[in-house]
């Protein structure tokens, strides 16, 4: 499984990409050397936007995407390709986009700090195993789901 570290300037994508299901690591306030000694580490590739950081990384024969473009779709694309990676927008295999724990799907039973209007609306939940935050599909999903229509269309 392909698992990635982001630099500071791209949380946006990060969050999407654990979305998708991928392993990202992705802290606003890291700094360069710590980027190349997680890649170093754990195996990770490195996604930035900072040529100087992708530089250092590429004479230190780390894997390092330097992505130039604007708006997070571009990026998801050109990431996607580069890696022939199969695009799948699926809950079950998600990532928290906040904190990167694995989420699991959660009996609506359990949940407590759920509004009961989502309650009713909804059947199916997800929590993160780390931090605990709820997730279901709601219309943050549709939009999602337009993303990767776009994304697909493109690849």
């Amino acid at each position: 499984m392909v698992r990635f570290v982001v630099d500071g300037m791209l949380g946006s994508l990060a969050r999407k990409l654990r979305i998708y299901g991928f392993d990202v690591l992705y802290d606003a306030e890291i700094l360069d050397e710590s980027i190349l000694a997680i890649a170093k580490n754990e195996d990770r590739i490195i996604l930035t936007s900072d040529k100087a950081l992708h530089n250092k990384a590429l004479l230190n024969e780390l894997k390092s995407i330097l992505l130039s473009e604007e708006e997070d779709e571009d990026r998801i694309v050109a990431v996607f390709r580069n890696f022939g990676l199969k695009l799948e927008l699926n809950p079950k295999n998600s990532r928290c986009p906040l904190c990167n724990g694995d989420i699991e799907e959660v009996n609506k039973s359990r949940l407590k700090n759920v509004p009961e209007s989502i309650l009713e609306k909804h059947d199916h939940f997800y929590s993160c195993m780390r931090c605990g935050k709820v997730y279901w599909i709601g219309s943050h999903w549709s939009r999602l789901r337009k993303l990767s229509e776009r994304v697909r269309q493109r690849l």
